[in-house]
């Protein structure tokens, strides 16, 4: 859905939650804290984990607060959508803003407030005081996940596959060599290109996955990567979904030995046909409104890894719900 003008005669509550152990604010958010103390009508709450989110918005929804901005990576958003979906905390449901607090930031590259968290939250503390500006509203889907073992999840990327495996390797050079941030993201996506190029099977190894769409079980069962998402765009403006169907979730994979890989990946990351980009030759993608995957390997949700407690019972994917975004 398209951006809309909003006018800015309703000043809302406005709450706000800040992980200071994410990425960028790891490396120093005392500014943040400075701005919004200048500021004691907005509730502000830091949160290291989905139970200080939990009694974060607990707090919002006895407050009436109806803007929750977020200043954190791709986690801390996914345990706010999954208290917002799974408790039903607040009479009305909010909307959020989201900055770029953390690591790769890719939900706040699509729908939220690129750029310097500082000005943007004083462009959002001014627009409260005066009332003057305009504001955008953006409406996105939002993944409901049922992982075998785990409780329901809400978020906007899901991945399988090299993306799972990814999550892993990048965080294990960010905890035994420092390197995190936007340097170790390029290292692990190098890594694994190259992986790719040398069809180094250690690397690249498919995923044994069954997957069921429109209720129809596809003929592939070896994945080298899927990703199911609600986003428009992924890392460095990536928009990897050519299907044509009306559903909420948009759903690619590349099966194992897909054929003319590297004439086709180009093509397909940008969203655009390519003659090769067939399901014959390995290339799948759609628009659902459910997926069942039945994986014992794990899968990431949002930059958080789950590992089925069985592959014999469904990784299910539905849509959850709909949420409303600002951006200012």
């Amino acid at each position: 859905m398209k951006p809309t003008s909003l006018e800015s005669g309703d000043k809302p509550r406005v709450g706000v939650l800040i992980n200071p152990l994410s990425g960028k604010n790891s490396r120093g958010s005392a500014s943040i804290f400075q701005t919004i103390s200048e500021h004691p009508a907005v509730v502000l709450h830091k949160v290291q984990n989905p139970q200080d989110v939990y009694e974060a918005l607990v707090d919002f929804g006895r407050r009436e607060v109806s803007l929750v901005v977020i200043s954190g990576g791709d986690g801390t958003v996914q345990a706010a959508l999954t208290v917002l979906f799974q408790h039903h905390l607040f009479t009305s449901q909010p909307q959020f803003i989201v900055l770029e607090g953390g690591t790769t930031n890719m939900i706040a590259g699509d729908v939220g407030i690129a750029g310097n968290q500082e000005k943007a939250l004083d462009r959002l503390l001014k627009w409260m005081q005066t009332g003057n500006g305009r504001v955008t509203r953006i409406q996105r889907s939002i993944i409901r996940l049922k992982v075998p073992g785990h409780e329901v999840k809400y978020g906007m990327f899901f991945g399988a596959g090299i993306i799972s495996r990814g999550t892993w390797y990048y965080h294990s050079i960010k905890n035994t060599s420092g390197l995190h941030g936007f340097p170790g993201i390029c290292m692990t996506i190098v890594r694994f290109l190259w992986g790719i190029i040398l069809q180094n099977s250690q690397l690249t190894a498919p995923a044994h996955i069954r997957v069921r769409v429109n209720k129809e079980l596809l003929e592939k069962e070896d994945f080298m990567l899927m990703f199911v998402s609600t986003l428009n765009r992924l890392f460095f403006g990536l928009y990897p979904f050519w299907g044509n169907e009306r559903g909420p979730l948009r759903f690619t994979a590349v099966g194992s030995g897909a054929r003319h890989l590297l004439r086709v990946l180009p093509f397909l990351a940008r969203g655009r046909s390519a003659s090769k980009g067939t399901q014959e030759n390995g290339y799948y993608s759609h628009n659902l409104e459910e997926i069942e995957l039945y994986i014992a390997d794990s899968v990431v949700l949002d930059g958080e890894i789950y590992t089925p407690e069985s592959g014999q019972q469904p990784t299910l994917l539905q849509l959850g719900g709909n949420v409303t975004f600002l951006q200012l």
